[in-house]
Order: C-alpha cells, then sequence, then structure tokens
C-alpha cells in the first residue's frame, strides 16, 4: 500500500484517480479547499486535508507523509480567463507540488499536463514531441507550458517526475456536480440534449475517457520514467471536432439534436464570434494539425494503456447521466 497526495481531486480526473488509488488498496490524501463539497471523495475511504494548491505551507502539511503524488489541480481555458490565477495556480501550483515532494523525499510524482505547447503540425504528436517554440499567447497555455517546463527542470534535478497528458476529457466521475462544471465536455453532451449548444469551433481533439486518463496516471506512479510525457487518448480513429463529439452522444442517446461546426474564415469574419470563443480555442481553429493526429506506441508500451472505444465511452457517460438524472 503506497500513501499518496492527490490535488484536484474533486474535479473529472482527480476524483477517478481517487477511486482508483483506493479501489488497488492505496492510502489516499485529498487536497480540499476550505468549503469544498468533498463527501464523494470521503465515502470512498480519501482522506481530506485542507489547503490551497497556491499556498506552499497548505500543500507541504497536507502531503506529509505521503510517498508519491499525483497532481491534477488546474484553472483551465476558457473564453474569459485570468493571467494572474493562471499564473498562480497552473504554475504556482505544480512549483508547490514539487516543492514538498523533495522536501518530502517522495519517490515518485505524476503531473497532468495539456496538448497546446507541443509542436506537431508537421508529425503526429508522440511522446518524444518538442516544445513549441512559439506557442499561443493565452494565460492557459502559457502557464501549463510553464508548468511542464518547470516538471522536466524537476526530472533533470534529479526528482522522478513524469508527466501524463490528457485529450479532451468526458465520462462518469464520483464527483458528480464538480464533472460538469464549465468547460466540462460532460456538460457540452447534456446541454447538446437540451438543445441549448448549437455551434462549436472546428479542430480536431483527441478525445480521453476520464477513467483511461487515471489509469494512466495510476500507472505512471508505478511504470512511468522520470522526464517522460505520456499521452492517455482515446484511439487515432476517435479523434474529432467537438460537434462530431455532441452529435455521436446523440446518435447514442437517441436524441435529434445536433451541433454545427464554426470554421476558422468564419472566426476570421466575426470579430464578436472570436471574442465570444476566447484566446484558446481561436488559437486552436488556426493551427495545423497533422494526420494522423498522435502516435502513443510508448505510453502503451509504457504503462500498459489501453484506452476504452469512443462508442464504448460515449454509451457509458450518458448512461451514466442518465442516471444522474442530468438528460433525458
Amino acid at each position: 500500500m503506497t500513501e499518496v497526495f492527490v490535488t484536484g481531486a474533486t474535479g473529472l480526473i482527480g476524483s477517478n484517480i481517487c477511486q482508483q488509488l483506493v479501489e488497488r488498496g492505496d492510502s489516499v490524501t485529498a487536497l480540499v479547499r476550505a468549503g469544498s463539497d468533498a463527501s464523494e471523495l470521503a465515502a470512498l475511504g480519501v482522506r481530506l486535508a485542507t489547503g490551497d494548491i497556491t499556498d506552499g505551507a497548505s500543500v507541504r502539511a497536507a502531503a506529509d507523509g505521503c510517498e508519491a503524488a499525483i497532481h491534477s489541480a488546474a484553472v483551465l481555458g476558457g473564453a474569459s480567463q485570468d493571467a494572474g490565477e493562471h499564473q498562480r495556480t497552473n504554475v504556482g501550483g505544480i512549483g508547490n507540488v514539487l516543492d514538498a515532494a523533495e522536501a518530502l523525499g517522495m519517490r515518485k510524482v505524476v503531473a497532468l499536463g495539456t496538448t497546446t505547447y507541443f509542436h506537431f503540425e508537421d508529425t503526429p504528436l508522440s511522446e518524444s514531441s518538442p516544445l513549441h517554440p512559439n506557442p499561443a499567447g493565452d494565460p492557459y497555455t502559457q502557464s501549463k507550458r510553464a508548468a511542464f517546463v518547470e516538471a522536466m527542470a524537476r526530472a533533470d534535478r534529479g526528482l522522478d517526475v513524469s508527466v501524463v497528458i490528457p485529450g479532451g476529457t468526458f465520462g462518469p466521475a464520483p464527483c458528480v456536480q464538480r464533472s460538469l462544471e464549465a468547460p466540462s465536455y460532460n456538460l457540452r453532451i447534456v446541454l447538446g440534449a437540451r438543445g441549448e449548444f448549437h455551434e462549436a469551433v472546428q479542430f480536431p481533439i483527441p478525445w480521453s475517457y476520464a477513467s483511461d486518463v487515471a489509469a494512466a496516471a495510476v500507472a505512471a506512479l508505478d511504470k512511468g520514467v522520470a522526464g517522460e510525457k505520456y499521452l492517455a487518448f482515446a484511439r487515432p480513429e476517435d479523434v474529432g471536432s467537438m460537434a462530431m463529439f455532441v452529435n455521436r452522444a446523440m446518435e447514442v442517446a437517441g436524441n435529434p439534436n445536433r451541433v454545427h461546426d464554426i470554421t476558422a474564415s468564419e472566426l476570421d469574419a466575426d470579430d464578436d464570434l472570436r471574442a465570444r470563443v476566447g484566446p484558446s480555442i481561436d488559437a486552436l481553429a488556426h493551427q495545423r494539425f497533422p494526420e494522423p493526429y498522435f502516435d502513443n506506441r510508448r505510453t502503451r508500451e509504457i504503462l500498459g494503456y489501453e484506452p476504452t472505444p469512443l462508442p464504448d465511452a460515449l454509451r457509458t457517460t450518458v448512461d451514466w447521466l442518465r442516471a444522474n438524472d442530468l438528460m433525458a
């Protein structure tokens, strides 16, 4: 049994991580902010430690006694982004976790990253893809890139840290309501079913089933190599736009509602629309992507990663949303 410290534990990925760690017999301590509803985690047997990812002292105190950490806390991208908040949470947060890991002598840290700061316009994204020399300037991309750079710097200095990169993540989670918080892809399915989500910017997304991402993070605790990144995506044939994703969920649900793709040219012709979707999404709409999008053979080899096919994942997700009275 391992004592594991988990940040972002009430989130979609983090709560799945907690559940899988508990199910395999590990002891889990979750960092939760004062006033947060973490009752679902407590029901799993997770120890709750009050603190804030931006406060190094509270992170260090919460992690005391833990042998390893999985860091999934982050501020996500959206139409409105506060640069200071992204810096404090995404950059400062990982620094606080890595500082605690070094101070406590943890054997392993796994951090969650993202795809937007890698260079892969001409060749598929892989575990060896380099950082983009000129990434998008939005706060989310910039702060997550800085967090990744910090993790790799710590690995170079001797800390055993690796990074798991999810794609567009969706699916069931122990913390139900948190799994629906914007910009949640679960929420897009719910809104699509209600006829309240009509269009989405077109760019390819490597979809990720939340329990698959959690499984990759947990496997990286045991098998991950320091300084490496792993791609926890669904299958290459499951890559597609947001509209494709929601429309396939509607097909599974037997719902007639459909979502329209917004093209880059439509964004260029409409400044209000461009402002509404936000800088991260606008940048993705204008980015060039390879075909196939990715090659994650090393992730499969090292972590034994086997993703759930998108049709199966969507079917389970729709059933879970219905079971929680979130869609008809």
